[in-house]
């Protein structure tokens, strides 16, 4: 429990401290901070979610893209889920509602991963966080390493 709870301040410290700075050094995403004013749940960014991945900090990270829209890449470690799935599918990929879990979808101008993260929400998951930015920064941006989803690990 101690873990965790250091893991939450840490996760809150990074992603509060990086809000304003882009994944390049000195320049500021916009729309991170529009995001961050209008959010009823937390949000990362590109550093502060490698950090988390690096640091193998005990979480969930769900793309919300699920099996209809993704392209076949994903950031290393997600899971494909979606808000359009039961409440059992979700609460199988996610059995503990107190897990951290961390949503992104494509970009800034894609709705699933709020969509999903306010459906968890709503399932009564507490500690949700949503990747605004998505795969896109990820992997274009920062040029950070995904993974390529095989055609049997997606097939519905």
């Amino acid at each position: 429990m101690k873990k965790s709870a250091m893991t939450l301040i840490l996760a809150t410290s990074l992603c509060v401290s990086s809000l304003s700075y882009a994944v390049v050094e000195g320049e500021r995403f916009l729309q991170s901070e529009e995001a961050v004013k209008t959010a009823t749940y937390g949000h990362v960014d590109a550093r502060a979610l490698k950090a988390l991945l690096d640091a193998e900090t005990p979480m969930v990270l769900l793309d919300a893209r699920g099996h209809k829209w993704h392209d076949a890449n994903i950031i290393p470690g997600a899971k494909l889920a979606s808000y359009e799935y039961a409440p059992e599918d979700l609460e199988n990929l996610i059995p503990n509602s107190d897990t951290l879990i961390v949503v992104y979808c494509f970009s800034f101008t894609c709705p699933l991963s709020g969509r999903l993260a306010d459906k968890l929400i709503q399932l009564g998951y507490k500690n949700v966080m949503e990747y605004p930015a998505g795969l896109k920064e990820w992997r274009d941006v920062a040029n950070y390493p995904v993974e390529a989803i095989e055609p049997t690990d997606y097939v519905e």
